[in-house]
């Protein structure tokens, strides 16, 4: 059953069994109290006693049994009918069912012997004598319209209790049309959103994720139509950087397949000019052999960077951290690539101040990778000869920093956003090689160490990499 069809039946069925306990309370009430309201309308409609009664006592009063004929006939003559009760019977006189009304009121009546009475009951005039002896009690009876009255009282009862019944009926029907207008009108300012929200999940089951939910009515509605529109929104963007993501996998790998073929040739090539004797002196071997190495480490960089990037991926990445001085450690790294350093190609200059003691926690090995990769990206994007790295230290007063600085011709302004994103590469034509993924690990590692990597163009291109001090340390996993 629909939710629709659901709150209808429901708000139908509670209306409808409100009405009638309450239709039923009433009918009930009035039953059980109906003696009580026909004595009550009895006892007010009485009328005044008739005017020959006080005769007929008086001809009541020298009357006995046997001469009761006598009686009948001279109350007769002032309009009054006789009858003889006894023990709730009628025994003689006027017998008809109106007499037999009287019959039952007089055996719960109290006789007084010898006494005559004139009373009124049920819009009848009543002249009344018992006579202990014979048992007997003599009436005369006058009315206008013996009965009608009480009869019409319990016409009226009923009457009454039929309008109560009609009008409840009536009452029930308007009820439930006023129900069931504003139940269906509540049904549309609930159903109309969620056929809504249905039909905005039925299009991004399709795939449409472009089209929103339009809607305009209740706050509440409002607020979960906008926040499915969010969510689709969320889920197009994921979708569309899943897209781009897979396309620069993609890419990646197609370079990488490159990149990789290009020193297996080279490897390949030299190796076999030695096995061939086209080395055929020791100086020449020895070269042979020499760029054949030189391939195997290029080779192996970058399958280093692809297997750090897999450790990124996977959350499997480990980090030891120390607490160290992050300026002697870059110092002691310029020192060990000055070594190796051709001086023509490659300079650096190291800046700090002398009384900066530059201690923070840190991996050794994962601040070694980043500079690995700062140090490969200057030297293949820079562009000149030689490049010079300035790398400057400096504190605030919660933060060390470490700047690295190239002279080359740093990145476009409108790149220069992107260049931490996963294989994001400038080069579009793809001229240099390069994975796309070198600053994508210094960003992922800077982040679990706290703190973070940003970059500017400053006569070339500027890293800035921040590590929190002390207390405001702390790892990111």
């Amino acid at each position: 059953m629909s939710l629709k069809k659901r709150v209808f039946r429901s708000n139908m069925m509670i209306l409808f069994t409100a009405l009638i306990s309450f239709m039923l309370i009433i009918l009930g009430v009035l039953v059980l109290f109906e003696d009580s309201l026909e004595r009550q309308l009895h006892s007010i409609s009485q009328n005044q006693v008739d005017s020959n009664a006080w005769k007929v006592a008086q001809l009541i009063e020298e009357t006995d049994p046997a001469k009761t004929q006598e009686f009948i006939k001279e109350a007769e003559n002032l309009k009054y009918r006789t009858a003889l009760f006894r023990n709730g019977r009628v025994v003689g006189g006027a017998d008809d069912e109106h007499m037999e009304d009287l019959a039952e009121f007089f055996q719960s009546e109290e006789y007084h012997d010898g006494q005559t009475e004139v009373f009124t009951f049920l819009n009848a005039t009543i002249v009344g004598k018992y006579f202990a002896n014979e048992e007997i009690y003599i009436a005369a009876v006058h009315s206008a319209d013996w009965g009608g009255k009480a009869l019409s009282l319990n016409s009226a009862f009923y009457m009454f209790l039929g309008v109560v019944f009609l009008a409840g009926i009536a009452a029930i029907a308007v009820l439930l049309l006023l129900a069931s207008f504003f139940t269906r009108r509540m049904n549309r300012v609930v159903m109309e959103p969620l056929e809504q929200l249905v039909e905005g999940a039925e299009r991004i089951k399709s795939g449409n994720l472009k089209e929103n939910i339009r809607y305009q009515g209740e706050a509440e509605f409002e607020h979960v139509c906008e926040t499915f529109n969010e969510m689709q929104h969320t889920i197009l963007e994921d979708q569309r950087q899943r897209e781009k993501t897979e396309k620069a996998r993609t890419d990646m790998i197609t370079g990488i397949s490159h990149y990789l073929r290009t020193p297996l040739t080279s490897i390949r090539g030299y190796i076999k000019g030695v096995l061939d004797g086209v080395a055929d002196t020791e100086e020449k071997r020895k070269r042979y052999l020499e760029t054949a190495y030189e391939s195997t480490e290029e080779m192996n960089q970058l399958l280093r960077k692809l297997f750090d990037f897999s450790r990124m991926e996977s959350g499997q990445m480990p980090f030891h951290m120390i607490k160290a001085d992050l300026a002697e450690y870059a110092a002691s790294y310029v020192a060990q690539k000055e070594v190796t350093a051709d001086p023509r190609k490659l300079k650096f200059h190291f800046h700090k101040k002398e009384e900066l003691i530059a201690e923070v926690r840190f991996d050794i090995e994962q601040v070694r990778r980043i500079l690995d990769n700062l140090l490969e990206n200057s030297m293949k994007y820079a562009m000149v000869e030689p490049v010079e790295i300035d790398i400057t230290i400096s504190e605030t007063e919660s933060e060390i920093k470490l700047e690295w600085k190239d002279n080359g011709n740093g990145v476009p302004e409108e790149k220069l956003g992107r260049i931490f994103e996963r294989f994001y590469r400038c080069d579009e034509s793809r001229q240099k090689k390069g994975s796309g993924v070198g600053l994508y690990v210094t960003d992922y590692i800077m982040k679990q160490h706290g703190g973070s990597a940003k970059a500017e163009n400053e006569d070339g291109l500027k890293i800035i990499l921040t590590f929190p001090k002390g207390e405001n340390w702390k790892l990111r996993f």
